[in-house]
This record gives structure tokens, sequence and C-alpha cells, in this order.
């Protein structure tokens, strides 16, 4: 079947199935699936796979979900994460956020955008393929992975330890990118810095040395600092205070350590070592010392996985073979030339792409910006032609 063929088809079949897709989302998103508590969502979907006749459907020992469509020499891994977010109060949605109301032309709901629409446009894409009979030289590989919300790329890394037969040539990431392409985002690094004291009694703090004062200089430091390296594709990086922590037995007590949290947006691939001598005049400064923090969580499987909060940039070039097949894609089914960009949030794809160097692309319908939010939200002519990229697009890369 030629592309001009393959690309009428499968936009009359998503087209056709829209009232489907709608009703999948919503039956989706009423799954509660927070971080570490995935399971029920991850069961009905790979059920829902098995009904589409995906050739093979797993569950690996870590809890993501895999399905195959095909057997060809180029291997394609499409990820979107499946957990969310807590859904937050109703009285500041209006409504129950895990029963997705439609307005405005959109679903909105917790999940709906951030990240079950993209899993549900992989579902189809797939079930397209097989129904429509274009399976090629390509393997379709479909992840729903899990616990990206709060230690992004660990749970696809230990995945693909856990997965040694699946093999990707190229990966696609769903998030919601506005129906960009996407070739870049940058990276992030949690960082700590415990700053002694000597606790006291508040009555008599002579006797001690409050940490938390001590530590304002340092923060101070880092609330003015500007100058970041210009990358030209990413921009400048940035560094924010988020969060302190007092070693105290009461409110009336000096503490005796307070430990700061660093949130540093990471734009040209600075290594862990770069990130710590950059704020150590600082942290010499008040007697402190810094460190990279680490994550030791188990998922909703008992599987355990320990993470430094390091996540590295990523980026490929816009004339790479994998950027310019989704732009063939995307002028073939729309007629127009997509905008190629970057995300401002990290993803999966700081493991899948920054540490492996798989070549990837981000691609997915609706708003990244409502993300988290009582709009976390998609539009449902977006959901229906991201379906028909994801479909189209192997066969521009195979």
């Amino acid at each position: 079947m030629n592309i001009e063929t393959a690309t009428k088809k499968i936009s009359a079949y998503m087209e056709d199935h829209r009232e489907e897709m709608v009703g999948f989302l919503k039956d989706f998103v009423a799954i509660k699936s927070v971080t570490y508590e995935e399971g029920p969502a991850i069961e009905w979907f790979s059920k829902k796979l098995e009904e589409f006749s995906f050739d093979e459907v797993r569950i690996d020992p870590v809890g993501n979900c895999l399905a195959r469509v095909g057997k060809g020499n180029t291997v394609l891994l499409y990820d979107a994460h499946i957990d969310t977010v807590e859904p937050g109060d109703a009285a500041e949605w209006g409504f129950d956020p895990l029963q997705a109301k439609i307005e405005g032309g959109s679903i909105i709901g917790r999940g709906a955008g951030d990240d079950k629409a993209c899993l549900t446009d992989f579902a189809f894409a797939g079930r397209a393929i097989k129904e429509l009979g274009l399976e090629g030289d390509f393997t379709f590989w479909l992840s729903a992975s899990i616990s990206e919300e709060d230690v992004e790329g660990s749970c696809v890394k230990a995945m693909m330890e856990e997965n040694t037969d699946i093999k990707p040539d190229y990966i696609v990431v769903g998030e919601a990118s506005e129906m960009r392409i996407i070739r870049g985002h940058k990276g992030r690094a949690l960082l700590k810095v415990d700053v002694p004291g000597k606790a006291a009694h508040a009555s008599a703090a002579w006797r001690g040395e409050n940490s938390l004062t001590k530590s304002i200089p340092l923060m101070q430091h880092i609330d003015n600092y500007k100058e970041f390296p210009e990358d030209p594709f990413l921009g400048r990086g940035s560094i924010e205070v988020t969060n302190i922590k007092c070693n105290t037995p009461s409110l009336n007590t000096i503490p005796g350590k307070t430990t700061v949290f660093i949130d540093r947006r990471i734009a040209r691939g600075e290594v862990q070592t770069e990130l710590i001598e950059e704020i150590g005049p600082w942290v010499n400064e008040v007697g402190g010392k810094t460190s990279i923090d680490t994550e030791y969580v188990s998922t909703y499987t008992g599987y355990k996985i320990e993470q430094e909060d390091y996540f590295p940039s990523w980026v490929i070039p816009e004339d790479h073979p994998l950027v310019q097949a989704g732009i063939k894609s995307f002028s073939a089914l729309y007629g127009k030339d997509p905008v190629v960009g970057a995300w401002d949030f990290c993803s999966n794809a700081t493991h899948l792409c920054g540490r492996t160097g798989i070549p990837s692309i981000g691609f997915g319908p609706g708003d990244g910006s409502l993300a988290h939010s009582t709009r976390d939200s998609v539009p449902i002519d977006e959901l229906v032609d991201a379906a028909k990229f994801y479909a189209l697009f192997p066969l521009f890369i195979s």
C-alpha cells in the first residue's frame, strides 16, 4: 500500500472511531492511577490491547505494560506514562475529576491530557495498523510505563533492563506537545545542601547556632543567580530553592541542621560534578555540604527502584532522519509543516534518549502547561489527529 493510500485509510479509520476513542479515554480516566497505585489501570489497559488483537501483550516485573504489533526489522518503541498526580479536590474542579467531562470540544479530567490521551492514541494506532493491513518491515512496541510523575525515566530504565528482547532503533515519547514535533528538552537535578548548626532551646539560643538563619545567604545567592550559559536550542538553565527541612525536635528549639532543596534545570547537559561546583562558593560560605538527592521507591508490584535525582537534557538535530520522518508524516496528514521545538518539562526521554542515546522524538495532543492543574484536558480533534500521526509514522521510518 502506497503512502497516499495509507494516509487516507488511516485518517478515515480514526474519524470512524472518534466516538469510541472518546469513550475509551473517559473510561481510562475513571480508573485512578496515582503514582505507585497504577495496577488497576495497567490491568484494564492490557486487557483492552488484547481485545484490539495486538500480537503480544505483557506486564513486566516492574509493572509496565508492553504490547507489540508486527515483527519487522526496524523496532519502534512508543512510550507514555499511565500514572497521574493526585486527582485533587472536586470542589476546585467543579466536578469529580475521575469522571471526565466534555466541555468546549475537550475532554477534561485527571490524566486526560497527562498522559492517558497518548496511550489511548497508541492503542488505536496499533489497532489500525493491524486492521488496515499496514504491517511492514517494522515492529511497533507500545509501552504504558509507570511512576513517571515521581522518578521520570527510572521505570523505563528498569523496563529496558527487564525486557532485553526489546531493542528499539527509534523511540516516540507521548506527552502533550500541542501537536509539535519535539526534538529535545532540558534536564533537571535535585540538589540538597546540609547546613550545620547547633540545636538549643529558643529561650537560650545563644548556646547554639541557628542553622536555618545561617542558610539564608545561600538561598539569597541562589535566588539572585542568573549566569547560566545560553544553549542555542534549549535556552538557559535555572536554579530555584524549592523546600527546606529543619532538624529540630520542637518549635521552641533552634534547628541544629537545615537541609535546603534546590531544583536545577539543565540546558546544556552539565554533569553532576559541575552542578555541585557551581554552588560550591555559596555552600562553603555557610559551611554546608552538597549532594545529589537519591530516591528509593517501590512500584505497585513491589519492584525496588533506586534513582539518583539527576536527569540529563537531550537534543537530536532537526535534520535527523527520525525528526524528518515526523515532519513528513505530519505534512502528509495535515497538508502543512509542523512546528518543531522543545518541551519545557522533563519526560521519560531523559533516559530513553538522554542516557541511552537512542534517537527519540516527542509528540502528543494537548497543552502540557495544563498538566497537574484542574484544567488537565485534551481537545478531541487533537486526540483523533494525533492517533493518525502515530499510526502513519512507522511507514515513514521503516
